[in-house]
């Protein structure tokens, strides 16, 4: 019974594997445009996300999340595979490959799917593989409604065709108020739709308490991971401008922060070292304001090192290397208590009754009272669920 509820999970992962397989085939066939980084990058998030539902099938096979996991790793393989299919077959060796039309409205949607798929169901019925509560079902049709009008959209518009040899025979013109209803309209309602998915993490989150409070926290990490990889992109190009980062390297970028998000589910939903998320955003907290501080501390002192020495003096830079490693440690100590206090208020609270019961220790000579304390101290850091103390006569 067990390996007939696993097989449609493998089937799914071994068409990923296909898909993707193919799509790499056909981007080195006769040199295909773009980066090997960018495809490296999304082939990497797609066969994650892949893996981290099939894992979750296998694991709880009735599980929706696994299932959502799994149709969006399917969606964006196919999309990709298309694509490709479509750039070799136009641009690469023209002619060499029988396409279409309908093709092209496939490959456009299907990647349209998986994007609606992760940013709004996903979303909706993390971590239970159910509604937050039965109010939140207009949320989920209007979602299904959204891509409904966003294919229609594909079926009837341009934007899939821009820049191929080829038009949409069903194409309406672009002020047409049907295109309108289903291109445009489709696009807004799935924006409100993913805000409003967002809306019902948080809306979990506040009622949530233990495991389910400890998994939400796992896909905000992802979700954090992913906004720093954005923000680090977009801040370097109005700092160095577009040509000091290539498009490929914004891409690899932002896909190796996507594939956090499939990896925190993962984590979340099998349990895998759940409760140690805590310590993992105290400590990402901690080191990314210190490694923030430092490199204020580089560049200010090598600037104003810079400007009192000589321009090709080497000392600014040693001394400026100097200062930051003596500051490390320092910092780093200073950083993580402030991070404790704001962020792991209980490890902050048990490092005080650490510290006071050492220092009582010094000068305790009562072993009755001693061993008093030590339970104390055991019980309000530890918390255990029973404690005894054997002294050995």
């Amino acid at each position: 019974m067990r390996r007939f509820e696993s097989w449609p999970t493998w089937a799914v992962l071994g068409l990923v594997l296909a898909e993707s397989a193919g799509a790499v085939f056909l981007a080195t066939r006769g040199a295909a445009p773009g980066s090997a980084a960018t495809a490296t990058a999304t082939l990497l998030f797609v066969l994650t996300t892949a893996t981290v539902g099939a894992l979750i099938g296998l694991r709880r096979p009735g599980h929706r999340i696994g299932w959502l996991l799994r149709l969006a790793a399917f969606s964006f393989a196919t999309g990709a595979l298309i694509v490709t299919y479509v750039e070799v077959a136009f641009f690469v060796q023209p002619g060499s490959l029988p396409v279409g039309p309908p093709l092209v409205i496939l490959g456009d949607w299907i990647f349209g799917l998986g994007f609606g798929i992760s940013a709004t169901y996903l979303l909706l019925l993390f971590p239970t593989g159910r509604l937050p509560s039965p109010r939140w079902r207009p949320v989920s049709w209007l979602a299904g409604i959204s891509l409904i009008m966003m294919l229609l959209g594909a079926l009837l518009g341009t934007s899939a065709f821009e820049g191929l040899p080829i038009d949409n025979p069903l194409a309406m013109d672009s002020s047409h108020p049907v295109l309108l209803l289903f291109e445009g309209g489709g696009f807004y309602l799935l924006f409100m739709t993913m805000l409003a998915s967002v809306a019902s993490l948080v809306v979990r989150y506040r009622s949530s308490v233990g495991e389910e409070r400890q998994q939400l926290k796992w896909v905000a990490f992802g979700v954090v991971i992913l906004g720093v990889g954005v923000a680090a992109s977009v801040l370097w190009e109005l700092v160095n401008g577009t040509a000091e980062l290539s498009d490929d390297t914004e891409n690899l970028v932002i896909a190796l922060s996507l594939t956090m998000i499939p990896v925190s589910i993962g984590v979340a939903i099998l349990r895998f070292r759940l409760y140690d998320i805590d310590r993992i955003i105290s400590r990402t907290v901690s080191y990314g304001v210190v490694v923030a501080l430092i490199a204020a501390v580089f560049f200010g002192s090598a600037t104003l090192l810079g400007s009192l020495l000589p321009s090709d003096s080497p000392l600014s830079v040693a001394a400026s290397t100097l200062s930051v490693a003596a500051l490390f440690n320092p910092l780093r100590r200073r950083v993580q208590r402030f991070v404790d206090k704001l962020f792991n208020r209980s490890k902050y609270d048990a490092g005080l009754t650490m510290d006071a019961f050492s220092a009582r220790l010094r000068t305790e000579v009562d072993l009755d009272q001693l061993a008093g304390d030590l339970q104390t101290v055991a019980a309000e850091t530890m918390q255990p669920t029973s404690l005894a103390l054997w002294l050995r006569g």
